[in-house]
């Protein structure tokens, strides 16, 4: 039998997913089901639990234990380098999003009601493998794991002035978050200056003076339903980087369109590569993300490769109606 721990962040998505853990909590008690749970209260507490948990668990126990995030993408990226840091196994993890974009739940085909992803995590009879980016950071001599992107430049602006930004009941009532997106599109053109990168794939070399978007993906969605990357995908065992170079305000702003209405685009400047391995080096300060939270100004010198991570979660359980 399965024992189940979950790590919730109450937090998430500005208090919401207080009130979706205790409908889990309630249909997990009315079910009998064996498990635990911690909630976090900082950030970083998430990886600070998962790497406490897995580190302690015995070994007779070891294959018995699924993991169960209940939160947003910051907290499922926090458990999964949790669970890396403590470098015993991979526990195989669930989630019920309850975030604010739950980019990676919906890249996977996870259902968008709680309980309905509750139930593709209790229905699973073995684990289902996905990819999961790993990154090595030369410069600072970091390294760690993603599951939606990492990217750097104006994407990267963008997508964390859209993550502060608050969203009025207004802005929601008359569906105002374009509006809300074309402020923060502006802002980022306007602040971010274009930068040299030099790319690596094999044995060949890339090199671009004028870049203002470098994007790594692991599946198709950035944030909320924007998609930049729509043949990434997190079974294809490959990376997919998009480049942006000698965009003027017309082709950015084109892309950006595109980019939210989740638009198949091609035009001049934009270059998509799919790897297994990706090496990128930035030589000036630039601005980065890592599946949503932030990173501070700094130079990168990047090598990036594809893993698969064991999830316990059986998407096709439930109907494909069930899941939107």
């Amino acid at each position: 039998m399965r024992t189940f721990f979950l790590i919730v962040n109450p937090h998430a998505n500005d208090g919401k997913a207080k009130s979706i853990w205790q409908t889990v909590k309630n249909e997990l008690d009315s079910q009998n089901i064996n498990y635990s749970f911690e909630l976090t209260h900082h950030l970083g507490d998430a990886r600070k639990i998962a790497s406490s948990y897995v580190s302690e668990l015995s070994t007779k126990n070891q294959g018995k234990n699924v993991i169960i995030v209940v939160g947003g993408d910051g907290t499922l990226n926090d458990t999964l380098n949790g669970i890396k840091d403590a470098k015993t196994i991979d526990v195989p993890l669930g989630f019920v999003p309850s975030g604010n974009n739950n980019s990676f739940a919906r890249g996977i085909g996870l259902a968008k009601e709680p309980l309905s992803a509750l139930k593709q995590s209790l229905n699973a009879q073995e684990v289902a493998y996905y990819d999961i980016g790993y990154y090595q950071e030369m410069s600072h001599n970091t390294q760690g794991y993603f599951l939606n992107d990492y990217s750097v430049g104006q994407d990267a602006y963008l997508i964390s002035m859209l993550h502060h930004k608050k969203t009025s009941k207004l802005s929601e009532k008359f569906h105002l978050k374009f509006l809300s997106y074309i402020s923060a599109l502006f802002k980022a053109y306007m602040d971010q200056e274009a930068f040299p990168v030099t790319l690596r794939i094999g044995d060949s070399y890339e090199f671009f003076q004028h870049s203002y978007i470098v994007n790594i993906s692991n599946q198709p969605f950035m944030t909320g339903k924007m998609v930049l990357s729509p043949e990434a995908n997190a079974t294809d065992k490959q990376l997919d980087l998009v480049v942006a170079d000698n965009m003027n305000f017309f082709k950015f702003f084109l892309l950006a369109i595109m980019v939210y209405f989740r638009k198949q685009w091609r035009f001049p400047g934009i270059h998509h590569y799919k790897n297994k391995e990706i090496h990128i080096v930035i030589n000036s300060l630039e601005f980065g993300q890592i599946d949503g939270e932030e990173l501070p100004n700094q130079y990168f010198d990047l090598f990036f490769k594809t893993i698969k991570y064991p999830f316990w979660i059986d998407v096709q359980s439930i109907p494909v109606k069930e899941r939107h």
